[in-house]
Protein backbone atom coordinates (compact mmCIF):
# COMPACT_ATOMS: atom_id res chain seq x y z
CA UNK A 1 0.00 0.00 0.00
CA UNK A 2 2.56 2.53 0.90
CA UNK A 3 4.72 1.42 -2.64
CA UNK A 4 1.11 2.77 -4.52
CA UNK A 5 1.05 5.72 -2.68
CA UNK A 6 4.74 6.28 -3.01
CA UNK A 7 4.24 5.39 -6.81
CA UNK A 8 1.28 8.10 -7.24
CA UNK A 9 3.37 11.12 -5.25
CA UNK A 10 6.04 10.22 -8.43
CA UNK A 11 3.72 10.20 -10.74
CA UNK A 12 2.35 13.87 -9.46
CA UNK A 13 5.64 15.26 -9.06
CA UNK A 14 6.78 14.19 -12.72
CA UNK A 15 3.42 15.54 -14.19
CA UNK A 16 4.10 18.89 -12.35
CA UNK A 17 7.50 19.10 -13.80
CA UNK A 18 6.85 18.39 -17.47
CA UNK A 19 4.00 20.77 -17.06
CA UNK A 20 6.45 23.91 -15.86
CA UNK A 21 8.66 22.96 -18.49
CA UNK A 22 6.12 22.88 -21.06
CA UNK A 23 4.66 26.17 -19.90
CA UNK A 24 7.86 27.77 -19.66
CA UNK A 25 8.81 27.39 -22.60
CA UNK A 26 5.39 28.23 -24.43
CA UNK A 27 5.43 32.10 -22.62
CA UNK A 28 9.33 32.35 -23.94
CA UNK A 29 7.71 31.64 -27.61
CA UNK A 30 4.41 33.78 -26.74
CA UNK A 31 5.93 36.63 -25.22
CA UNK A 32 10.23 36.28 -27.17
CA UNK A 33 11.57 36.79 -23.71
CA UNK A 34 13.73 34.34 -21.62
CA UNK A 35 14.86 34.63 -18.56
CA UNK A 36 18.23 36.23 -18.94
CA UNK A 37 16.57 39.07 -21.06
CA UNK A 38 13.58 39.82 -18.52
CA UNK A 39 15.44 42.73 -17.13
CA UNK A 40 17.30 44.91 -19.44
CA UNK A 41 20.39 46.23 -18.35
CA UNK A 42 20.46 49.90 -17.68
CA UNK A 43 22.19 52.21 -20.26
CA UNK A 44 25.50 53.00 -20.54
CA UNK A 45 26.33 56.65 -21.59
CA UNK A 46 28.06 56.94 -24.67
CA UNK A 47 28.53 60.36 -24.70
CA UNK A 48 32.29 61.65 -23.75
CA UNK A 49 33.81 65.25 -23.50
CA UNK A 50 37.57 64.02 -23.27
CA UNK A 51 39.68 66.12 -20.81
CA UNK A 52 42.00 67.41 -23.55
CA UNK A 53 42.52 71.06 -25.74
CA UNK A 54 42.20 69.54 -28.78
CA UNK A 55 38.90 67.72 -28.07
CA UNK A 56 37.61 70.63 -26.80
CA UNK A 57 38.56 72.72 -30.11
CA UNK A 58 37.61 69.78 -32.46
CA UNK A 59 33.86 70.36 -30.96
CA UNK A 60 34.00 73.93 -31.12
CA UNK A 61 34.87 73.76 -34.79
CA UNK A 62 32.14 71.38 -35.28
CA UNK A 63 29.72 73.71 -34.58
CA UNK A 64 28.89 72.09 -30.89
CA UNK A 65 26.06 73.79 -28.48
CA UNK A 66 27.43 77.11 -26.63
CA UNK A 67 26.24 79.30 -24.17
CA UNK A 68 27.85 82.54 -23.12
CA UNK A 69 27.78 83.95 -19.81
CA UNK A 70 29.89 86.79 -20.84
CA UNK A 71 30.98 87.19 -24.31
CA UNK A 72 32.57 91.01 -24.18
CA UNK A 73 34.81 92.66 -21.89
CA UNK A 74 33.51 93.35 -18.42
CA UNK A 75 35.74 94.98 -15.84
CA UNK A 76 36.01 93.73 -12.05
CA UNK A 77 38.03 93.73 -9.11
CA UNK A 78 37.35 93.88 -5.62
CA UNK A 79 37.76 97.01 -3.17
CA UNK A 80 37.32 96.97 0.49
CA UNK A 81 36.52 93.57 1.21
CA UNK A 82 33.77 93.61 -1.60
CA UNK A 83 33.30 92.17 -5.37
CA UNK A 84 33.05 95.62 -7.71
CA UNK A 85 30.93 95.22 -10.71
CA UNK A 86 30.19 91.44 -10.43
CA UNK A 87 27.04 90.14 -12.76
CA UNK A 88 24.51 87.77 -12.06
CA UNK A 89 23.41 85.47 -14.96
CA UNK A 90 20.56 83.08 -15.37
CA UNK A 91 20.68 80.08 -17.37
CA UNK A 92 17.95 77.72 -18.53
CA UNK A 93 17.78 74.25 -19.49
CA UNK A 94 15.04 74.41 -22.47
CA UNK A 95 14.37 70.47 -22.89
CA UNK A 96 13.62 68.01 -19.91
CA UNK A 97 14.11 65.07 -22.12
CA UNK A 98 17.39 65.61 -22.93
CA UNK A 99 20.02 66.16 -20.75
CA UNK A 100 23.38 67.72 -20.53
CA UNK A 101 25.53 64.82 -20.78
CA UNK A 102 28.87 66.83 -20.07
CA UNK A 103 31.12 69.52 -21.54
CA UNK A 104 33.74 72.37 -20.34
CA UNK A 105 33.78 75.72 -19.12
CA UNK A 106 35.75 78.26 -20.22
CA UNK A 107 37.49 81.25 -18.93
CA UNK A 108 39.56 84.27 -20.72
CA UNK A 109 40.13 87.05 -18.08
CA UNK A 110 43.40 89.07 -16.97
CA UNK A 111 44.27 92.39 -15.44
CA UNK A 112 45.08 95.36 -18.06
CA UNK A 113 48.70 95.77 -15.52
CA UNK A 114 49.51 92.29 -15.58
CA UNK A 115 47.96 90.37 -18.77
CA UNK A 116 47.61 86.71 -16.98
CA UNK A 117 45.94 86.65 -13.81
CA UNK A 118 48.92 86.01 -11.19
CA UNK A 119 49.00 83.75 -8.11
CA UNK A 120 46.65 85.47 -6.24
CA UNK A 121 44.08 86.08 -8.22
CA UNK A 122 41.06 83.83 -9.65
CA UNK A 123 37.51 84.47 -11.03
CA UNK A 124 34.78 83.39 -9.10
CA UNK A 125 31.76 81.67 -10.60
CA UNK A 126 29.03 80.44 -7.62
CA UNK A 127 25.82 78.87 -9.87
CA UNK A 128 24.07 77.86 -7.23
CA UNK A 129 26.21 78.37 -4.29
CA UNK A 130 28.08 75.27 -6.18
CA UNK A 131 31.03 77.31 -6.76
CA UNK A 132 33.33 80.10 -5.76
CA UNK A 133 37.15 81.07 -6.43
CA UNK A 134 38.08 78.68 -9.25
CA UNK A 135 41.52 76.72 -8.91
CA UNK A 136 43.17 76.93 -12.68
CA UNK A 137 44.95 73.68 -11.54
CA UNK A 138 43.26 71.41 -13.85
CA UNK A 139 42.56 73.77 -16.59
CA UNK A 140 43.31 72.19 -20.31
CA UNK A 141 43.22 75.17 -22.11
CA UNK A 142 46.31 78.03 -23.56
CA UNK A 143 47.00 79.17 -19.74
CA UNK A 144 48.50 82.23 -19.19
CA UNK A 145 49.74 84.84 -21.67
CA UNK A 146 50.91 87.98 -21.86
CA UNK A 147 47.87 89.57 -22.54
CA UNK A 148 45.15 87.30 -20.19
CA UNK A 149 44.40 83.76 -18.90
CA UNK A 150 42.80 81.55 -21.16
CA UNK A 151 41.20 78.51 -18.94
CA UNK A 152 39.01 75.28 -19.94
CA UNK A 153 37.86 73.36 -17.51
CA UNK A 154 35.51 70.07 -17.79
CA UNK A 155 32.16 70.91 -16.49
CA UNK A 156 31.90 67.40 -15.01
CA UNK A 157 35.36 68.61 -12.37
CA UNK A 158 34.93 72.11 -11.65
CA UNK A 159 37.49 72.67 -8.32
CA UNK A 160 37.08 75.86 -6.12
CA UNK A 161 37.67 77.40 -2.78
CA UNK A 162 34.26 78.40 -1.10
CA UNK A 163 36.19 81.21 0.84
CA UNK A 164 39.47 82.87 0.59
CA UNK A 165 39.80 81.19 4.08
CA UNK A 166 38.96 78.07 2.58
CA UNK A 167 42.11 79.06 0.25
CA UNK A 168 44.83 79.39 2.55
CA UNK A 169 44.35 76.62 3.98
CA UNK A 170 44.12 74.42 1.39
CA UNK A 171 40.64 73.48 1.53
CA UNK A 172 39.84 72.50 -1.96
CA UNK A 173 36.01 71.49 -3.41
CA UNK A 174 34.89 69.95 -6.31
CA UNK A 175 31.38 70.15 -8.20
CA UNK A 176 30.23 68.18 -11.13
CA UNK A 177 28.41 71.49 -13.08
CA UNK A 178 26.82 69.41 -15.97
CA UNK A 179 24.90 67.32 -13.30
CA UNK A 180 24.08 70.84 -11.33
CA UNK A 181 22.54 72.17 -14.80
CA UNK A 182 20.33 69.19 -14.90
CA UNK A 183 19.06 69.38 -11.63
CA UNK A 184 16.59 72.51 -11.84
CA UNK A 185 15.56 74.51 -14.81
CA UNK A 186 17.10 77.68 -13.68
CA UNK A 187 20.85 78.12 -12.33
CA UNK A 188 22.27 81.27 -11.69
CA UNK A 189 25.66 82.44 -11.53
CA UNK A 190 27.06 84.88 -9.71
CA UNK A 191 30.52 85.97 -11.19
CA UNK A 192 33.10 88.13 -9.85
CA UNK A 193 36.96 88.56 -9.84
CA UNK A 194 39.12 88.68 -6.50
CA UNK A 195 41.95 90.86 -7.72
CA UNK A 196 42.40 94.25 -6.17
CA UNK A 197 43.59 95.64 -9.41
CA UNK A 198 41.59 98.15 -10.80
CA UNK A 199 42.03 97.34 -14.38
CA UNK A 200 40.59 93.10 -13.84
CA UNK A 201 38.76 92.19 -16.53
CA UNK A 202 36.46 89.31 -17.85
CA UNK A 203 36.68 89.02 -21.45
CA UNK A 204 34.54 85.64 -21.60
CA UNK A 205 32.83 82.73 -19.33
CA UNK A 206 31.33 80.59 -21.72
CA UNK A 207 30.00 76.70 -21.54
CA UNK A 208 30.04 74.37 -24.39
CA UNK A 209 28.19 71.16 -24.22
CA UNK A 210 27.01 67.98 -24.93
CA UNK A 211 23.33 66.34 -24.47
CA UNK A 212 22.10 62.52 -24.05
CA UNK A 213 19.22 60.84 -23.39
CA UNK A 214 19.93 59.10 -19.87
CA UNK A 215 16.84 56.65 -20.99
CA UNK A 216 18.86 55.09 -24.10
CA UNK A 217 22.77 56.40 -23.40
CA UNK A 218 22.96 57.64 -26.60
CA UNK A 219 23.76 61.41 -27.85
CA UNK A 220 21.56 63.52 -29.25
CA UNK A 221 21.24 67.45 -29.37
CA UNK A 222 17.72 68.49 -28.17
CA UNK A 223 18.97 69.91 -24.95
CA UNK A 224 19.38 73.76 -24.45
CA UNK A 225 21.53 75.97 -22.71
CA UNK A 226 19.94 79.71 -22.67
CA UNK A 227 20.57 82.63 -21.00
CA UNK A 228 17.37 84.12 -19.49
CA UNK A 229 19.11 87.25 -18.12
CA UNK A 230 21.90 89.54 -17.27
CA UNK A 231 23.01 92.36 -14.76
CA UNK A 232 24.95 94.05 -12.27
CA UNK A 233 24.28 92.56 -9.01
CA UNK A 234 22.74 96.06 -6.93
CA UNK A 235 24.31 95.48 -4.25
CA UNK A 236 28.23 94.26 -4.32
CA UNK A 237 28.57 90.65 -2.19
CA UNK A 238 31.43 90.21 0.04
CA UNK A 239 34.45 88.73 -1.01
CA UNK A 240 34.36 85.92 1.19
Amino acid sequence: MNSLKALGFLALAFVFIVGTVWFSSWLTKKTGVSDDQSVPPPAKPTVVCSADSLSYNSFIENNGKVAKLINDRKLMFARNGRFINSQIVITKNETKESKVACGYLLVRAGTELYGSLQSWENVHINPNNFGGHINPENQIGVGDSREFSEYIFPLSEIQYWKTRADRWRGSLSTADWAALLNVTEEVVFEIAMNTEERSGFIDEISIAYKCWNPKTGEENSECELKVLDKGDIETDSLVE
